[in-house]
């Protein structure tokens, strides 16, 4: 990934500085007082740079709506790479965001956010700034808090409270809904060889044969293609309440997908075989419909199909619940800033990838073995 990087540094740059000198000034933000304690980003390398940067623009995102401007420092390098990824630019452009190279200090008692060992850089000469390593990969250590994984950067632009609320009260619910992407990709066996999960062409492959066989009885279901059907960003959260379960099929790389936290959000009901994986876990029959393998999945359809009504809005009302408190990013973010969340050994974790960004780093936590990868 470095030679790529320096082959494309001068025009990346370029773009870089053209998005901090004509970042937009309509931006939501800029109606924010921006009063709160300062967020800072400060990266050593390029381990924030997956999934085209959203990474970076959801944390950025979060920042500015509970009121605090967002710092990124970094080498030019890491800055081109950067501006070089789709969502990076758009953290770039953000009114509220802020570069500074990694020879400038950080804003005096800042929240920092660092993709290397912070025990390093600890010294009487902080400024009460606070310092949270982030170790992304694919294992969750123990006792350390999880980042709830970020809505898509296009969906974030169009979330408040306010519309949730009313997504929430969408009366005329129905069906199992899936609408993603369905190309090749999404059918390796990585799922299942590296996480102990089916992959997402594998579960759809089966909800069909199930349908087909009368396991769904009268409940309807729509497995959606985004590139034959894509639904807008802007419609998109109106678009999932308007079903009673989504799907939550895995990603290429690692089970967890961003459409897991848009559909939660509305109060519709996951249909999920990585629950596991989230702090805290999913319930099954609680704030979920839980599944493992096959025969687990066949299962569980079959158990939708006898659901009643009031047992279907029990669940949706617990699972908006779990998402107001547990993955809510900017809810999130404020317990880090305001420290009214216990973070030992100042380490967050990140368990968005197949592999583990930090491996070989020395880090602090009790252990770097996955609890919530299952071999089959």
């Amino acid at each position: 990934m470095g030679l790529k990087n320096v082959l494309r540094f001068p025009a990346d740059i370029r773009r870089a500085r053209r998005l901090l000198a004509n970042r937009s000034s309509d931006h939501a933000f800029d109606e924010i007082s921006l009063n709160q304690r300062p967020i800072a980003l400060d990266l050593h390398g390029f381990d924030m740079l997956f999934d085209c940067g959203r990474h970076l623009a959801s944390l950025a995102h979060y920042s500015g709506e509970i009121g605090s401007r967002f710092y990124v420092r970094s080498s030019r390098l890491v800055l081109a790479s950067i501006s070089h990824k789709p969502y990076g630019a758009r953290m770039l452009s953000y009114p509220h965001v802020t570069w500074l190279s990694n020879k400038e200090p950080l804003p005096n008692d800042a929240l920092v956010l660092s993709d290397s060992d912070v025990s390093q850089h600890r010294s009487p000469g902080n400024n009460g700034r606070r310092l949270i390593e982030m170790l992304v990969g694919c294992d969750i250590p123990d006792g350390l808090p999880v980042m709830p994984y970020p809505m898509h950067p296009d969906t974030l632009s169009f979330l408040d409270s306010h519309s949730l609320g009313s997504h929430r009260k969408t009366k005329q619910r129905s069906g199992i809904l899936f609408a993603g992407s369905q190309k090749t990709k999404y059918g390796r066996d990585k799922m299942q060889n590296r996480f102990g999960v089916l992959s997402r062409l594998h579960i759809l492959d089966i909800i069909r044969d199930c349908c087909d066989n009368g396991l769904n009885g009268d409940v309807p279901v729509f497995l959606r293609n985004s590139a034959i059907e894509p639904v807008a960003a802007a419609d998109w959260l109106s678009f999932l309440a308007q079903y009673q379960f989504f799907v939550c099929c895995p990603g290429v790389d690692q089970p967890l997908c961003h459409n897991l936290i848009e559909s939660m959000s509305v109060g519709t009901i996951p249909l999920i075989e990585y629950g596991d994986r989230l702090r805290p876990k999913l319930e099954d029959g609680v704030n979920a419909i839980c599944f493992q393998g096959e025969s687990g999945l066949r299962q569980a359809i079959r158990r939708i199909g006898s659901m009643t009504k009031s047992e279907i809005t029990c669940l949706s009302n617990n699972v908006a619940e779990h998402y107001d408190r547990h993955l809510a990013g900017d809810t999130f973010m404020k317990s880090l800033r305001d420290e009214t969340i216990d973070v030992p050994f100042n380490q967050v974790a990140m368990p968005f990838h197949s592999e583990n960004f930090y491996q070989g780093r020395q880090t602090s936590c009790p252990s770097n073995h996955a609890n919530g990868n299952r071999r089959k």
